[in-house]
This record gives structure tokens, sequence and C-alpha cells, in this order.
């Protein structure tokens, strides 16, 4: 299973997916969400959600419990080894970096992929030496979570537009 990091649907919805140009794309997520093979979270869907363009809208009309999973016990632990590791001596993060780290989708996200044995979709990079913000996929990385582009995901799940 895959699960998707905000600024995959964002950077999609903006650029080489519009709405209007690539459809047949946001049918085929919600497809493979019935399948079981992508979704994305609950805290996802609440930080882009909000606003009233078409992403918005496509969010909404997908139902929090299927295509957007709820926290659960095993990502809540997920959520404690995340947070143990990101305040840990060997990171030496900013304050502002942690406390950031802790409120976001992110955190949540790597959790819950760790919970379910899924990998994470997102365009973020690694940056292991990074002091002022915890990047995602350093983060998936200590807990054994793997994190793969949009492109690379979406071939692998086999999408074509033909």
């Amino acid at each position: 299973m895959y699960l998707i990091d905000a600024n995959a649907f964002i950077e999609a919805s903006r650029h080489y997916y519009s709405f209007n140009l690539a459809p047949r794309y946001w049918n085929w997520l919600h497809e493979q969400s019935v399948a079981g093979t992508i979704g994305s979270i609950q805290a996802v869907y609440e930080e882009i959600s909000d606003g009233e363009d078409e992403l918005s809208r496509w969010v909404r009309e997908n139902t929090p419990g299927e295509f957007w999973l709820p926290e659960d016990d095993d990502s809540v632990a997920a959520i404690g080894e995340l947070a143990a590791w990101a305040v840990g001596p060997t990171r030496e993060f900013t304050q502002s970096a942690i406390d950031e780290f802790m409120a976001s989708a992110d955190l949540r996200l790597v959790a819950q992929a760790k919970a379910m044995n899924a990998s994470v979709i997102t365009r973020e990079v690694a940056s292991p030496d990074s002091k002022k913000r915890v990047k995602l996929p350093d983060a998936a990385a200590t807990i054994g979570v793997s994190c793969v582009q949009p492109f690379q995901a979406y071939e692998r799940l086999g999408l074509r537009f033909a």
C-alpha cells in the first residue's frame, strides 16, 4: 500500500495532473483507494480540504475512513518512536523544527505507514544533516518506512493514460 503526502496532491493538481488536463488521474486515485493500494490519512485531509479550489473539493468528495485513514493504536505507537527520535541527542534539531514536526501531518503519515507496512509517496527529499526542519524521508528512514517519488509509485501501480 502507498500513502500519499500532501505535497504530492498539491503539486499534481497545480502542475502535471491539473483537473482540466488529467481528470483520469483523479479518478484513478479513487479507484486505487477502493482497491486498497493507495490512500492517505486524516491529517493530510485536514491540511488540504479547507480551500475552495478543485483539489480541496476533490479531497472533500473522498470519504474520510475510506481514502483518508484515521489514526489507530499502532500508528500512535509509531508516533512515539518518531517523537523520541526527533528529540534524541543524536539529531540536534532546533526547537522550532521539533515543534513543527510534532504538529505536522508528516509525523502522522510516516507513523501510519509504519503501522500498515506501507510506503509514502512524497516529493520531499531527504536531508540528513538538516537541523532547522525535520524532513519526512529522514523520519521515515529511522523507522523503516520507504519513501517513493510519485511517478515511480504510479508506474509501479500501472497508471496509464491511453
